[in-house]
This record gives C-alpha cells, sequence and structure tokens, in this order.
C-alpha cells in the first residue's frame, strides 16, 4: 500500500543560527520539556521484555502528531520488540479493532515494521511510508519520539476522521505491560494550531560563512550512473560545497570522481579539485589541497574508512577529515569496532604518532554513513572517546582540544521537522539518521546545517536553486549532509587579544570596489598579508595607519593577517559583487 503525500510548509529565509520552538523528531527532547503529560504509567507492571512504559506526552502541529515515550528499558524500537500504537482516530469506540477499551483504526507494531488500517469492516496492510511515520533515535534507546502525518488518505478514507483520537501503547506478549492501564483512557484532542517554527537553513552558502563540509552516500556507484548523474548534478550545483566526503564509490578512482565534479563544478581561475581515496568506498574531494591521506587500519584490523589531512591556508593549518562507512545493519559489534579504530587515530593523530599527525588546534571533521542503527554506544564512542576495546584501541581520551566531547552538526531535513539522513519509501525500515558530521567545536563555529531533502522544498526554493520535486530521492537513499563553518581562528574577540592591543578597523565591510584599514595611534610599520578565498597570499608588505587595498577581482571572504605587537590578528573582509 503506497500513497504519495504532498508537503506544503513555509519557506525559509536563508538565516544563519536556528529556531528550535517546535517539536523537533531528533532524538534529543529538550523541546518537550514545557509539555505536560498526558499519562504517567506505574512503574513495576512490565513484563517479561523488560518494557515498563513510563510518560507519555502528545503534541501536534498541522501536519503531524508527535509522540514522546519512555520504554523502561533500552531497546531499537524499530526491530526485536513487541511495541505496538493503537490509535482510535474517529473517537467511536465501536469501529476498528477493540483494544483495551478503545476501538483502533490504526496499529502499528514498530518491532514488526507493519501495521493495519481498519475501516467498514475490512483492514488494509501498511507499512510506515503510508502514514509517513518517522521515529527517534535511530541508535537504542529507553525514550523514543514518533511521528505520524495527520492528513493521509489509505484506500481512499481519510484515516483521521475527528478532532479528538485515543491512544493506546502495549507490549504485545504475553503479560506485557499497557499504557494507559485497563479501564483508564487517553484522549487528545487535535485543535487548531499554527505550524511551529522550524530549523532555518540556508541552500546558499553565507558571504560570511568559511567553509561548506558535504557527507554525502551516493549508493553503489550511482554517481556514475545514468540516469542519476543529472539528479546529482543538480543537487551539487544548489549547495556548491568546498570539501565533499563520499562514499560507496567503489569503482572508481578518486581522479575519475574529482573529473566529474569539474563537470558539475567548473574551476574557476585559479582553482581546482584535489582528491584521494582511502579504503574501498570512500573519497575526499576539496577545494583545498590534500596533502596526505590513509586509510584507517590497526594491527590485525582493517576498515573501509579513510583519512585525509587537508590544508587549510586561511587558518596556517591542516585539518582532519575522517570519511567513514562502518559496517550496516546487525553487525553492532564490526561497527563498534571501527569506531573505536577510528577514535585511537584521532587521538594518536594529536599525539603525532600514525600515519598522520596534526598540529595542535587543528580542526577535526568525522563524516559519513555510519550506519548507527544499533548501540547507542557507537555514537558516544565517536562523541566522547569512550573506546569500548581499550585493551587493543588504548584508553579513552578527550577528543577536541580543549578538553571537551566533539559535537554532532545534527542537520535537520529541508521544511520538516526531522533530522532524518537516509530514506528509502521501499523499505521496511522508516527513514533514520544513519549519516553525521561530527567536528571540533573548539576551532570550528556551526553556522548552518541542513539534509537537503526535495519532495519537502517548496516550490519557489526548488525553481530558484535548479531542482526538480524528486531529484535527492532519485540520486540516493541517503541524503547530501551540509554543514557551514565559521573558522574560529579567524574570529577575534576581545578576550582573545591583548588589552593594549591597538583598535582596528576595516571600512566599508563588506566593500564594492576597495577598503582600507584604519589602526588607532599606531606609529610604527605593521606587516600584513591579504589571502583570497581560497586561501592564497595575493598581496602583503607593511604601512603605518592606513593601508587602501583595491582591484580586487573575485567576490567572497578575504583574510586580513596583521602583526600587532607581536600578536597575529586575523580579521575577515567581503567582497560583494
Amino acid at each position: 500500500m503506497k500513497q504519495e503525500l504532498s508537503f506544503v510548509f513555509i519557506c525559509f529565509a536563508p538565516l544563519l543560527g536556528f529556531a528550535q520552538d517546535g517539536i523537533l523528531v531528533d532524538g534529543i527532547f529538550e523541546d518537550w520539556s514545557g509539555y505536560p503529560a498526558v499519562y504517567n504509567d506505574p512503574g513495576g507492571d512490565g513484563g517479561p521484555s523488560d518494557v515498563d512504559f513510563g510518560t507519555l506526552q502528545m503534541n501536534h502541529d498541522d501536519a503531524f502528531l508527535f509522540f514522546k515515550l519512555e520504554i523502561g528499558t533500552e531497546i531499537n524500537l524499530q526491530d526485536y520488540n513487541a511495541v505496538a500504537l493503537y490509535l482510535d482516530t474517529d473517537n467511536n469506540s465501536n469501529t476498528g479493532l477493540s483494544m483495551n477499551g478503545i476501538g483502533a483504526e490504526l496499529v502499528y507494531y514498530f518491532g514488526e515494521r507493519t501495521g493495519y488500517f481498519f475501516y467498514a469492516g475490512s483492514e488494509v496492510e501498511i507499512d510506515h511510508e503510508d502514514i509517513f511515520l518517522i521515529t527517534a533515535p535511530t541508535v537504542t534507546s529507553n525514550v523514543f519520539e514518533i511521528a505520524i502525518h495527520t492528513d493521509v488518505v489509505i484506500a481512499g478514507i481519510p484515516v483521521f476522521q475527528a478532532d479528538t483520537v485515543k491512544v493506546v501503547f502495549h507490549d504485545d506478549i504475553f503479560s506485557g505491560d499497557f499504557l494507559p492501564d485497563a479501564n483508564e483512557s487517553i484522549l487528545y484532542v487535535l485543535s487548531d494550531l499554527e505550524l511551529g517554527p522550524l530549523p532555518n537553513y540556508a541552500i546558499q552558502k553565507h558571504p560570511e560563512v568559511d567553509i561548506r563540509v558535504v557527507s554525502y552516500n551516493v549508493l553503489s556507484n550511482g554517481f556514475f550512473e545514468a540516469p542519476r548523474t543529472e539528479y546529482f548534478t543538480r543537487i551539487l550545483q544548489a549547495i556548491e560545497p568546498d570539501i565533499i566526503g563520499f562514499q560507496e564509490i567503489y569503482d572508481y578512482t578518486s581522479s575519475q570522481v574529482a573529473f566529474e565534479i569539474e563537470n558539475m563544478l567548473p574551476s574557476a581561475s585559479g582553482q581546482d579539485w584535489y582528491h584521494a581515496k582511502a579504503g574501498p568506498d570512500c573519497h575526499a574531494i576539496s577545494r583545498y589541497p590534500i596533502v596526505k591521506s590513509t586509510k584507517i587500519q590497526g594491527q590485525n584490523s582493517s576498515s573501509g574508512n579513510g583519512a585525509f589531512l587537508i590544508d587549510i591556508p586561511a587558518i596556517d593549518s591542516d585539518a582532519l577529515l575522517i570519511v567513514a562507512h562502518p559496517p550496516c545493519c546487525d553487525n553492532n559489534s564490526g561497527r563498534q569496532k571501527e569506531v573505536d579504530l577510528i577514535m585511537e587515530f584521532v587521538r594518536e593523530a594529536k599525539e603525532g604518532k600514525g600515519p598522520i599527525s596534526i598540529e595542535p588546534t587543528a580542526p577535526i571533521i568525522i563524516l559519513g554513513d555510519m550506519n548507527l542503527v544499533g548501540d547507542h554506544q557507537q555514537l558516544k564512542t565517536l562523541l566522547t572517546g569512550d573506546i569500548v576495546n581499550e585493551n587493543a584501541y588504548g584508553e579513552d581520551f578527550d577528543p577536541d582540544w580543549d578538553g571537551n566531547p566533539l559535537l554532532d552538526s545534527n542537520p535537520y531535513v529541508t521544511g520538516l521537522p526531522f533530522n532524518y539522513t537516509w530514506y528509502d519509501e521501499g523499505s521496511s525500515f522508516s527513514p533514520g539518521k544513519l549519516d553525521y558530521i561530527i567536528y571540533s567545536g573548539s576551532n570550528l563555529i556551526l553556522q548552518n546545517q541542513f539534509s537537503l531533502f526535495t519532495p519537502s522544498l517548496p516550490q519557489d526554493s526548488l525553481t530558484a536553486y535548479g531542482l526538480f520535486k524528486n531529484d535527492a530521492v532519485n540520486a540516493s537513499d541517503h541524503l547530501p549532509l551540509v554543514t557551514d563553518f565559521e573558522f574560529k581562528f579567524l574570529v577575534n574577540t576581545h578576550s582573545d587579544l591583548d588589552k593594549n592591543a591597538p583598535e582596528i578597523t576595516l571600512y566599508p565591510n563588506p566593500f564594492s570596489e576597495s577598503f582600507e584599514v584604519f589602526i588607532a595611534g599606531n606609529n610604527h610599520p605593521i606587516s600584513y598579508q591579504l589571502l583570497n578565498p581560497r586561501g592564497q597570499v595575493i598581496l602583503e608588505g607593511s604601512f603605518i595607519d592606513i593601508l587602501e587595498v583595491s582591484d580586487l577581482t573575485d567576490s567572497g571572504i578575504y583574510i586580513l593577517r596583521l602583526t600587532v605587537d607581536g600578536q597575529v590578528i586575523s580579521k575577515r573582509i567581503v567582497k560583494s559583487n
């Protein structure tokens, strides 16, 4: 049973920063804190599966009905459990499937990944796509968020026929727990509400963003297969990445991949696409030189993951990029082994050991199709450096330079309150978050992020960026993850500078033809370098109080490095068209 849902959502302006006032089904839960429970199920009445329901919260907007459910034990909601949802969608106990005092028109068994719609004495088997079911997190948890689209039609019948719904959750085994308990009921009213604010995103890179990083699993060499190449072309031309980490390009060299990228995104004068491949399917394609690459492997170990050292001239440093593709599905032990191995590699790179070493404060980015569909420990390892097999891969460590965990950029789907990155309506598994871009927050400032899902983009955005509605789902079962970063090194705050440092003014900023630099109270020569948008030094010299720079041709971000009283101060200046 398949149907096509039409998405009508507000269009977002290209802003930096995020607004998260509505419910977001992302496995994070803080957005539920202001909403009361609709039911608190008493503890201690769970069955042999250890499922013992706790608090249930509900919410809705004009498109989705949301649930937050405490399970009472750690499970994977999409596998190996008997948790079922029963919804009376016409507020009539005499219709549908009788269950715990309600008549359920809609039933879904999460562990079996299937459900039924009951109407007029008949039943229709359904799957997640028929009701646009989304759950989070994709990894194991004892709390889950669930969303169901309220404007769905099955067998020609609207599923939600009343503004009041009745709800039952059941651990569908012998002596399994019920929520609510017998002789109790949960009624929820679908009142008229405005669509809550969703995360802002910008498809077009903002002029003040330093670098745009993309992770993309292109599904079994699909980057080179017609007609999928045309979908990838439109997508990449719309998002204009600076660095791409590709997965699932097995049968082609990195030079062949870079050649295709050049055809899609031709280089300007002085530009190039640098490239490297490490492992069976992981590629790095970059506007910045890739100075070293290696497959990540330990003693008596191998993996499909690669590490790349990328020269970033604007920050006078290299960045460590890891493109990863750990094993899929039920292979929890193999996946944990590989994430342990990845974090061992990061630790040794920071310590100056191993095939790649990095300087202190070098940016660290780990991206790829992580296949995180099992134990939550794998994500914990990637973020916190909590290595499981310390005998094989060494001790735990703090992965960021400032002693903190790495950060998950957590891109949200364009125009939807979800953070899934994998979408296959033909699979029994509902959309989930399999792909990640993880980064060091000590030196990278996240400015913008999104997962490009073209079916949910408004038509004016599709037209503006030369996209078609189904480009993303036709290209691959994974969405392109896009993150924009600002280098913290290039953001000088008052606390970064000596209190005696002179005041520096750049005017105008942004500029169109020329700009001037004023240094108050200076009476001796100041050396400077001006770096272009590609990180190349195009001007250098010295001045005393005023420097005038003109005749710069390319628009974008320029970096002015000044040596003032022994301090190297970097200032960002933007040239507009």
